[in-house]
């Protein structure tokens, strides 16, 4: 998969779904691609989704451009199985890929790229590319309690798996579709859960397979809610609200979201919107940005987002967009987003 060339018409940053799905279409259209991400593919899935845990959209929805999913049971898919899944397209494309390359310097115009890429020992060099395509996301950094003693080993931001805190008592902070499933996986193990969150109820928006059962756990008492509830600190061995309550913990999991890594596009000089974790400015239709040569593809085009809006099902027209561009031809007509199921 890593070709030992370093120049290439095309760098797609970015080794997610719509990063792979790009490269697979402007190969397709005759350029020579080359992929580096700073982890591994499909980063951001395997960081935050723990084990078994089924995307909201099916499968069809998923699909990377001629290369179709089948399950064995016809669900909802896995974290696990779509990282096969991508692991599949890669090979079967033939995509020149290089995982743990991190762009720390982007020089030259368009047409004459020079990108310094660093490994993780240290040892940089330089890429070559005449177009770069960002498709870094937007999940990179979790978002801060802004809470004393947030910093503390056992305050955790991902929850892996659940098997570790099995017998413990986990306070779960948040409200949406993360905290949602880490109340319920918890409590499955044998772990002593209580929820915390800004609001009476969790979000309407939450799986509609999982919010009935956080309901149903707090209602019964199964797990502690301390709804609306906000954190004034956290101590080694409990956590203290802003109203006087306290509750006993062994873990706290802080399930906030998270926030974009915006120094991709300042190492590009590609503008954002309006201030640190707005989108970056570009033309919808092309996915250029304001920078010649550089384009955004994928989640990556909404910067930080509170409530997604954009995600991998409704970006499936950013590679052709770019490929359009890159080939002179217009742009093709927006297709209008299929409808997700209702919470």
């Amino acid at each position: 998969m890593t070709s030992p060339a370093s120049s290439s018409d095309v760098l797609v940053v970015g080794a997610g779904p719509i990063g792979i799905e790009t490269a697979v279409v402007l190969q397709a259209a005759g350029l020579t691609v080359r992929i580096v991400d700073a982890g591994p593919v499909g980063a951001t899935i395997l960081r935050t989704f723990p084990p078994a845990t089924r995307w909201f959209s099916s499968p069809e929805r998923l699909t990377l451009r001629g290369y179709p999913i089948q399950t064995a049971t016809q669900e909802k898919i896995t974290g696990e199985e779509y990282l096969a899944y991508l692991r599949s397209v890669v090979t079967a494309a033939g995509l020149t890929l290089e995982t743990y390359t991190r762009v720390v310097d982007i020089a030259g115009a368009a047409g004459d790229f020079a990108v310094t890429v660093e490994s993780p020992a240290g040892s940089r060099r330089v890429l070559s590319a005449a177009t770069i395509v960002l498709a870094t996301g937007g999940t990179d950094i979790p978002r801060s309690l802004g809470a004393p003693g947030e910093e503390l080993p056992n305050v955790h931001r991902h929850l892996g798996d659940p098997h570790r805190f099995f017998g413990r008592r986990v306070l779960v902070v948040g409200g949406r579709n993360s905290a949602a499933e880490s109340v319920v996986r918890l409590y499955r193990i044998g772990a002593h859960v209580s929820l915390s969150y800004r609001r009476p109820d969790i979000a309407d928006n939450v799986k509609f397979w999982i919010r009935p059962e956080v309901r149903s756990l707090l209602a019964e008492g199964a797990v502690t809610g301390y709804l609306p509830s906000t954190i004034s600190e956290i101590a080694e061995s409990e956590v203290r609200f802003t109203d006087g309550r306290t509750v006993a913990v062994d873990d706290v999991l802080l399930q906030l979201g998270f926030e974009q890594d915006q120094r991709i596009f300042e190492l590009a000089g590609v503008p954002t919107a309006d201030g640190p974790g707005s989108p970056p400015v570009l033309d919808e239709a092309t996915m250029s940005t304001t920078v010649p040569g550089i384009f955004v593809v994928g989640t990556a085009t909404a910067g930080t987002q509170d409530g997604f809006t954009v995600f991998v099902e409704n970006c499936r027209q950013h590679a052709d967009r770019v490929a359009a561009a890159l080939s002179g031809r217009p742009a093709p007509e927006p297709v209008p987003a299929r409808p997700l199921p209702e919470a």
